[in-house]
């Protein structure tokens, strides 16, 4: 039988529910709760139109929601993409690029300095802003917010 990364999560939430996953500032997600967000955004990537094997790129700096987007891109069969934060913008286009990236989930921060390069990645159709919805026009890209995630999986 063959495991996923968040099927780990989803044991662990079948047996201790309100017990602390992951802690970051003053956040804890339970395990109950991680898994239940991981679910909720697998089920949003699926409605974004994510694929089995397509790619979902995660450029953030540590905190909860990059775990979040991690598993739940797994979970949705998706392969994901962990782009290094102190990549400069060129790089992370040569990524996105390179990875047929179709969902990208970042900050507003990293997406306002990346707003010159999104147009040279063909394939990407949305941008997931953990900060809410993206305040800039994204010219042939879908700009979500991280809740819209887990208000269109509901």
């Amino acid at each position: 039988m063959t495991e996923l990364l968040p099927d780990l999560v989803f044991q662990s939430a079948l047996r201790t529910p309100d017990a602390p996953a992951l802690s970051f500032g003053d956040k804890t997600l339970s395990y109950g709760e991680l898994a239940g967000q991981i679910r909720q955004s697998a089920a949003s990537f699926v409605r974004m139109g994510i694929g089995k094997s397509e790619r979902v790129a995660i450029y953030l700096e540590k905190r909860l929601e990059n775990v979040v987007a991690m598993f739940g891109a797994a979970a949705a069969g998706a392969v994901f993409v962990p782009v290094n934060p102190l990549l400069r913008p060129q790089q992370v286009r040569h990524i996105l690029r390179d990875c047929n990236v179709r969902i990208l989930v970042t900050s507003e921060s990293r997406l306002a300095s990346l707003s010159d390069i999104l147009s040279d990645c063909p394939d990407l159709n949305s941008v997931v802003s953990v900060d809410g919805p993206p305040a800039a026009e994204l010219a042939h890209i879908d700009g979500l917010g991280w809740s819209d995630l887990f208000e269109k999986a509901s």
